[in-house]
């Protein structure tokens, strides 16, 4: 299987994943991908990322989308709120086709990003989401 798309986890639907103490390194793309918000309260910390989205660009290292919204019980009450998703202690170096150490694209909602160490980064972004 040849995969150019791929990232070292991609999450789909899913919600309170823990990525934790990994070292991410040659990707194609991007080294975690958050294809929709779901029900969020992941925790990304104490990675180490770096030489990601070498064939890609317009990204970053750790990147998301939320194009959709979900209707869950992980709140207190049925809501189509994500608990935060966390994005903390992590060391992110956004070199080759990355501009942002973290991409939160086309909407993406509800991250707490604190404490992360970027370099050769613009930091990180938020397109048309919000918290």
């Amino acid at each position: 299987l040849y995969q150019k798309q791929s990232s070292a986890w991609f999450g789909a639907k899913s919600a309170f994943t823990l990525i934790e103490n990994n070292i991410i390194f040659n990707l194609p793309r991007a080294a975690i991908n958050f294809n929709d918000g779901f029900g969020g309260g992941n925790i990304v910390r104490k990675n180490l990322i770096w030489n990601t989205c070498r064939e890609s660009g317009d990204h970053g290292p750790i990147n998301s989308w939320d194009r959709l919204p979900f209707l869950t019980r992980y709140s207190d009450a049925l809501s189509f709120n994500s608990q935060p998703t966390v994005i903390t202690e992590n060391f992110i170096f956004a070199n080759y086709g990355a501009a942002q150490a973290v991409d939160n694209d086309d909407g993406s909602s509800f991250y707490r990003i604190e404490k992360n160490v970027f370099y050769l980064s613009d930091g990180f972004k938020m397109d048309y989401g919000k918290y």
